[in-house]
């Protein structure tokens, strides 16, 4: 089957229903066909908190359905949800086996305020669907206070301090081959 992402451009306008004049913390996730089947991440579903996207690696006959956007507002509460975005399958062919490609990356450089938690985000596309690992490139192991949630493709490190800045990268891999991205966490 293919992979599929639902446009950003749903979230983003739903973001901009929410009045700038309140602090906001936002949340987005999706709901499968109707309330209150919210989309689950794993291995081949993922959702950016960055962009609001949805991304499913290898579209399976089980996902064929509409997709709705929800953008939640932690601070006042307020929940925004978008019109459904239909997922059909093509009847043209099935597409075959295909190494991973990574859809979300961080960026190259990122600057991290000491004691602060940064997230990096990475998902990759492909058939079969990707295992998604973590690495420092130095080589020094991630300390225990590291978060990493392969399922979901987020990497988080809480109380950011100098020894945490480095060099990280995403390994995205399936049996078709593998694939990478780096990004640099600056202290300061």
């Amino acid at each position: 089957m293919v992979p599929w992402s639902a446009s950003n451009k749903i979230c983003f306008y739903l973001t901009k229903q929410i009045p700038l004049s309140v602090p906001t913390d936002l949340i987005f996730s999706w709901i499968f066909n109707e309330y209150p089947r919210f989309v689950k991440q794993d291995t081949r579903r993922f959702i950016s908190q960055e962009t609001g996207n949805l991304y499913i690696a290898k579209v399976e006959p089980s996902d064929v359905g509409n997709y709705t956007c929800v953008v939640t507002n932690t601070v006042t509460k307020t929940r925004v949800q978008g019109p459904p975005t239909p997922l059909v399958l093509r009847s043209d062919g099935v597409m075959g086996e295909y190494e991973p490609k990574i859809e979300v990356q961080f960026p190259e450089v990122v600057h991290v305020a000491k004691g602060s938690s940064v997230k990096l985000e990475c998902f990759a596309l492909g058939n079969p669907a990707p295992s998604i690992s973590w690495r420092r490139v130095d080589g020094v192991p991630f300390p225990r206070k590291v978060d990493l949630r392969k399922a979901s493709g987020v990497l988080e490190i809480p109380y950011f301090q100098q020894e945490d800045a480095g060099t990280y990268e995403c390994v995205a891999e399936n049996s078709r081959g593998k694939n990478t991205v780096k990004g640099k966490l600056s202290f300061y």
